[in-house]
């Protein structure tokens, strides 16, 4: 689902990921390298989005999740959820929306067991270690959430 995005699609991410979180994201590459990508370039495919959060470290185009620098096997649910609750971090997201964008048109099947498992497998991979925060936590009975471990030191 994300592992190749179009020309509209990267724009789209981009300009979310800079109006909202720029001071918790690292591109590589310059911005206009970002907006110049074009089929005529596919065969230089350039990192669009490198998102740093404390330990955590997530590369979307190259489906990439380490922790401490050892790299954390994901399925490809696994990892579309944990896409799904960075990129809305600091929002609670419904069972619904998650069941929305993780399994695409089979979402009406998904029941919040499938949910539940899901998340909890990815709570599980995540945590290498007991002194490794909780990246992913729930909100009983409404949904799950992405806890950043970035400091804001703005007032």
């Amino acid at each position: 689902m994300f592992v190749l995005l179009d020309e509209k699609q990267q724009k789209e991410l981009t300009s979310y990921v800079i109006t909202r979180n720029i001071q918790d994201c690292s591109f590589s590459g310059s911005l206009p390298d970002v907006f110049n990508n074009s089929p005529a370039q596919a065969d230089s495919i350039q990192t669009l989005t490198e998102i740093r959060d404390g330990d955590l470290y997530f590369c979307l185009e190259g489906r990439t999740v380490c922790i401490r620098d050892q790299e954390i096997d994901l399925t490809a649910k696994e990892f579309d959820a944990l896409h799904l609750l960075i990129i809305n971090r600091r929002r609670v997201l419904t069972f619904e929306t998650i069941a929305y964008h993780v399994w695409d048109e089979d979402y009406i099947d998904v029941t919040a067991q499938a949910i539940h498992n899901l998340m909890s497998r990815l709570r599980q991979k995540l945590q290498i270690s007991p002194d490794v925060p909780e990246y992913v936590t729930s909100v009983r009975g409404v949904g799950y959430k992405f806890n950043s471990q970035k400091v804001n030191n703005k007032k």
